[in-house]
């Protein structure tokens, strides 16, 4: 049977409460967000309340670091990833982790709808698969000892 994002979304050890920055907050809260809930990424919401984008680690080195933005002065809005991919909870593990990778996206949402169920990280795929996988190459993870990788 394949696994399915819902049920890396039902495995996370994490609580999976979503984390959320307004899109007129400051650079700065969202950056301060990340650093209390250690945490790569951060949905932004507009006024409505409805998913405006996604501002990750990238953006924080491409869009505030190197574009020598002051993070205490600039919106989230300015700076955010607009263009937001996203997977549905009943899409397959494979199929999720292909298009991060084709689209070089280490965050997804999981949207069904209106509703976000979840953000997943590469991470969080790539443990899931590693220690529930019905695979050889699983298999081989698991039964590895730590000598086995030196």
């Amino acid at each position: 049977m394949r696994q399915t994002v819902q049920s890396v979304l039902e495995a996370k050890e994490v609580s999976d409460e979503l984390i959320d920055v307004d899109a007129g907050a400051m650079v700065w809260e969202a950056i301060e967000t990340m650093v209390d809930r250690k945490v790569g990424a951060v949905i932004i919401r507009n006024e409505d309340g409805l998913v405006d984008g996604i501002f990750t680690e990238r953006d924080v080195l491409l869009r505030v670091v190197y574009a020598g933005v002051d993070p205490k002065t600039t919106t989230l809005s300015a700076v955010m990833t607009r263009d937001v991919r996203f997977v549905t909870p009943g899409t397959t593990i494979e199929a999720a982790l292909a298009l991060m990778h084709v689209n070089r996206h280490r965050h997804m949402l999981v949207i069904d709808g209106p509703r976000v169920h979840g953000l997943l990280s590469m991470r969080d795929l790539t443990y899931h698969l590693i220690s529930h996988g019905e695979g050889r190459f699983e298999a081989a993870v698991r039964q590895a000892r730590p000598a086995d990788a030196a």
